[in-house]
């Protein structure tokens, strides 16, 4: 009975430690979340370089160049252009909490150039209704949110592509939208 009652006592006990050292790792994890790490790197509505120590840049395949662009909704919709290329390339649109809500790539958009606006459900509606000359050939989409990012990636197999890239994505924007 004596080796029950310890045996009891002791995974009681180990219980508790694991759970007190789970609560005081978590201020370090939310600390060091998505969002915190994108809001160092430079302002928002801009298409930006990410560290390489960042988490989202040593995930990524090495051979695909990117850029982030941070967007709150609150101030606007948010519209996301690149020019035509014959790269592939890929942009992703995230929540803050590194959710992803929409992606769009070469061959799925059209003429393989990026003409996106996301914004809140009302801000779209209002688009769709005033039937703006910029809206009628973009992309629309609609997403219940104040803040997000987006990150636009390019492949680049070879030395010989990466200006091309880096001049594509020198050329990418990321701009409140103004009706």
């Amino acid at each position: 009975m004596f080796k029950f009652i310890h045996t009891i006592l002791l995974i009681g006990i180990s219980t508790i430690i694991v759970h007190i050292c789970t609560l005081l790792f978590i201020p370090h994890y939310t600390r060091n979340n998505i969002w915190t790490q994108l809001e160092k790197i430079g302002h928002p509505y801009q298409f930006a370089d990410l560290n390489s120590d960042n988490p989202i840049r040593q995930s990524m395949d090495p051979l695909f160049l990117l850029k982030v662009c941070k967007f709150n909704l609150d101030n606007g919709p948010v519209h996301l252009t690149t020019p035509q290329t014959t790269q592939f390339w890929s942009l992703s649109a995230y929540t803050n909490d590194g959710i992803i809500f929409y992606n769009l790539n070469d061959k799925t958009a059209p003429n393989a150039k990026i003409n996106l606006i996301i914004g809140s459900p009302l801000q779209i509606t209002k688009l769709k209704q005033s039937k703006i000359e910029h809206t009628l050939h973009s992309v629309l989409v609609s997403q219940k949110l104040n803040e997000g990012f987006a990150i636009l990636r390019v492949f680049t197999p070879s030395l010989l592509e990466k200006k091309e890239t880096e001049s594509f994505l020198a050329k990418a924007t990321c701009r409140i939208f103004n009706e």
